[in-house]
């Protein structure tokens, strides 16, 4: 009987941890920009349900921007501020790259993951995270910043950006994922930038243009 008793206890030892969830990420990694820098790269890898949190102190009037580049097109990142519950930024949604004008000074948390479908086929990611903070803190006097669009505008992007930013551009506008849609590369026409896209539906092919002025910034999409 007592034998029994113990296996019992073994078998249930052995299903609560069989069961047991791991957490999605562990404590946040503080991010540190190298001497005199305003900017860094990060290289990470995921599996499956792991996902890392970056910690990065910012002041209300600041420009970051966030780019992550990954060899799983599943691998997406949210922006959360101080003290929120929700994102303040969607990658899945709006695109991997944004540029937005800090609405308070504090802590943010840039969670990088995988979707649920990818992690639940334990797939890997190997991705670069580049960040930027540049620009004064505005002034203590004043207001926060107003808080940034789903995806807010650059002030500056490079030709190689513009293609990601046009696809988020277009899945917030129609409704579409990200992933789902196909940009060709950046051209010069005239005083702008075009950046050609399509994307397939029930109703059959959409095509859109995206125009960027010559600076870098965007212009509009039809």
């Amino acid at each position: 009987m007592l034998i029994l008793r113990l296996l019992q206890r073994s078998a249930l030892l052995i299903a609560l941890t069989l069961t047991a969830v791991t957490p999605a990420s562990a404590q946040p990694v503080t991010v540190k920009f190298p001497k005199g820098a305003s900017g860094t790269t990060i290289h990470g890898t995921i599996t499956g349900r792991q996902g890392i949190d970056y910690r990065i102190g910012v002041a209300a009037g600041q420009t970051m921007s966030v780019q992550l580049d990954s060899s799983n097109p599943s691998n997406y990142f949210n922006i959360t501020a101080p003290g929120a519950s929700e994102a303040l930024y969607n990658s899945s949604i709006s695109g991997n790259g944004t540029s937005f004008v800090v609405p308070s000074s504090g802590n943010y948390i840039i969670s990088v993951y995988l979707m649920r479908n990818a992690a639940r086929r334990n797939e890997k990611a190997n991705f670069t995270l580049t960040l930027y903070v540049e620009g004064k803190a505005a002034a203590q006097t004043q207001r926060p910043a107003a808080a940034p669009p789903p995806n807010p505008t650059p002030s500056k992007l490079a030709a190689n950006q513009m293609p990601r930013f046009c696809a988020g551009e277009a899945a917030a506008k129609y409704s579409v994922r990200p992933q789902d849609i196909t940009t060709n590369m950046a051209f010069r026409s005239g005083d702008n930038y075009v950046v050609q896209g399509s994307f397939d539906g029930q109703g059959g092919s959409t095509f859109f243009n995206c125009f960027f002025d010559l600076d870098g910034s965007f212009r509009t999409l039809n």
